[in-house]
């Protein structure tokens, strides 16, 4: 078992990046910090780049500094510095004996404890261990070539740098990426045993960044430096993920769950049953991989908010896994398919018209669904009671 590597897999809106980062704090929060930062709460909020992101708050006596360990540079921390300096001064802050408090702080490069990176199929080694830049020099007009570190480079660095604390990488999304391209010769480095300081440890040779000399710099990933990744079954099935990646992290499903209180906040329609019963039908007709997650339907406080989840994320989402395969998405939501009324439930049935083309075509329409189905926008709480009464 996997100390440091785990993989959250599982359906649409069960939680998994939520689980990553609740993880990642955890891992944090063990850390022994010199400067004695105190992680007092996190939440969930968007940021740019990434579905989802943590902000931690960091208590010092009679300051709180809020920074983002998410952001990819060490500038915010440079406004945390200020702060200090102008207001409070270092007494009691940070260790003695440092001649100029301001920038050994800077030095450290402490931050982000945790990064997180989305993979997508273009994503590629360069970008999540080192590549070449080209940039313009302004003032020769001239093009200059230069290593540029990836994400998983300059989080081993930073953790190599200050072992007393815990880093974490979240890979959202890992198997949309390219994985065995993107992690290459990483993955024997992954393994415990072959981490910096261990008896079996190993390194790799950077292919841009040289030494003095010439040579190939190494790279190696310290003890202190945890793994978090997060899958959706629906993307890609888990019997196809590498062998490699396989061995190396923890896999740890995450199903949906309708037990959670949340789900009883709004009590005009049981949304645990109504969620039970849509993905009893989805694992018969599909698999369980293709479930609903209970995230859907966390935030119900009235008929409106419902009424919104079923139109803009319900519906589509059972249009996307039964593709054209209007039959399936009628019996998941216990509605009849042959019936051609008007109006039956949340789906509205109509027949195409003939008129619609030339005599000629009477066989081609013949062979063809002459059932269009739409979207009844005005269905009511007893059409969505319907699904599983």
């Amino acid at each position: 078992m996997s100390k440091l590597n785990k993989i959250f897999f599982g359906p649409a809106g069960t939680g998994k990046t939520r689980q990553a980062i609740e993880e990642a704090v955890k891992i944090v929060k063990e850390s022994k910090d010199e400067y004695d930062l105190k992680f007092s709460e996190f939440d969930i909020s968007t940021h740019k780049g990434s579905k989802e992101c943590f902000q931690a708050v960091s208590n010092l006596p009679k300051l709180n500094i809020t920074y983002s360990p998410l952001v990819k540079d060490i500038h915010n921390l440079q406004k945390d510095v200020d702060s200090i300096v102008e207001n409070l001064g270092y007494q009691g802050y940070l260790k003695k004996g440092l001649k100029n408090p301001k920038s050994d702080i800077l030095k450290y490069r402490l931050y982000p404890l945790i990064e997180i990176v989305t993979f997508h199929p273009s994503y590629s080694y360069q970008d999540f261990v080192e590549g070449i830049t080209v940039n313009t020099n302004e003032k020769t007009k001239n093009i200059e070539y230069s290593v540029k570190d990836g994400i998983f480079k300059k989080i081993c660095n930073r953790a190599m740098d200050n072992p007393t604390y815990n880093y974490v990488l979240i890979i959202d999304e890992i198997n949309r990426g390219d994985i065995s391209s993107i992690f290459g010769e990483l993955f024997t480095l992954l393994e415990e045993d072959k981490r910096k300081g261990n008896d079996e440890s190993l390194s790799i040779n950077l292919p841009y960044s040289k030494d003095e000399k010439g040579n190939p710099k190494k790279l190696s990933v310290p003890k202190n430096l945890y793994i978090l990744a997060t899958m959706n079954t629906v993307d890609k099935s888990i019997a196809l993920i590498d062998v490699a990646l396989r061995r190396r992290f923890d896999f740890i499903e995450c199903m949906p769950d309708s037990t959670l209180n949340e789900l009883k906040q709004y009590k005009e329609v049981d949304l645990s049953k109504l969620l039970l019963t849509i993905n009893a039908r989805i694992t018969i007709l599909k698999n369980e991989h293709y479930q609903i997650g209970h995230s859907y339907f966390l935030k119900i406080n009235n008929f409106n908010d419902l009424k919104n989840i079923i139109i803009k994320s319900i519906i589509p989402l059972l249009q996307e896994y039964f593709y054209d395969d209007w039959q399936s998405i009628c019996a998941v939501l216990n509605q009849s398919y042959k019936d051609t009324k008007k109006y039956e439930g949340l789906l509205i049935k109509e027949k195409s018209s003939k008129d619609l083309f030339k005599k000629e075509f009477d066989e081609l329409i013949a062979y063809s669904n002459q059932t269009i189905f739409k979207i009844n926008e005005n269905f009511t709480e007893q059409d969505i009671k319907n699904i599983y009464e």
